[in-house]
């Protein structure tokens, strides 16, 4: 035991080395959004969202969801839009209200105020192709600091059968400032 004192206590120099580091940058990020050096560019996204499971075997389970989206930063976000994509994409139906004409009661639900639709033609074939729904706002060009923004009330329908199954659900939210993407906080996943 202790011809291993030497190397323990080298591991334990390293860690405090590798600790110092990492102290040290959390520090300078500190700093600099107290000197308000960020670009002020900062957004979040995720899932809410409730599983009702079927009666019987061999129904189908729904899963009611809001995928939201939060300005975090400082600038506003221009030109919003959103993927879902869903796996297996043959064992998952999502069913939206999408289109131009769909109102809401802000006054009843505040979450519930935009319309969405899908990006394009192109976009729709995207779902049977890859499982992956491309949808903008309707209205909303632009979130402003501290607003939010969802996809409101849709539903995805899961077959449960005899048979064990993983059904997934990721989101990501793009805009003309983070033009590769935002990866969701969270997923949606069940396992049957």
């Amino acid at each position: 035991m202790v011809s291993r004192l030497p190397e323990i206590e080298n591991k334990i120099h390293a860690i405090e080395k590798e600790l110092y580091i990492v102290k040290q940058a959390l520090k300078e990020i500190k700093n600099l959004r107290q000197q308000n050096k960020l670009d002020g560019i900062q957004a979040i996204c995720y899932f809410t969202y409730s599983l009702l499971l079927p009666n019987t075997k061999g129904n189908k389970a729904t899963v009611a969801a809001n995928f939201v989206i939060r300005n975090m930063g400082s600038i506003p976000l221009d030109n919003p839009f959103i993927c879902l994509r869903v796996t297996p994409k043959e064992r998952i139906a999502l069913s939206a209200k999408l289109g131009d004409e769909i109102q809401y009661d802000q006054r009843i639900n505040p979450l519930v105020m935009e319309p969405w639709n899908y990006m394009s033609e192109q976009a729709e074939q995207m779902v049977e192709e890859k499982g992956e729904f491309w949808l903008k706002p309707v209205r909303v060009s632009r979130i402003e600091p501290g607003q939010t923004l969802s996809f409101s009330n849709f539903q995805f329908y899961l077959e449960m059968g005899e048979e064990r199954m993983t059904y997934k659900m990721e989101g990501f939210f793009f805009c003309r400032q983070f033009q590769e993407g935002v990866r969701a906080l969270n997923h949606i996943i069940i396992h049957s």
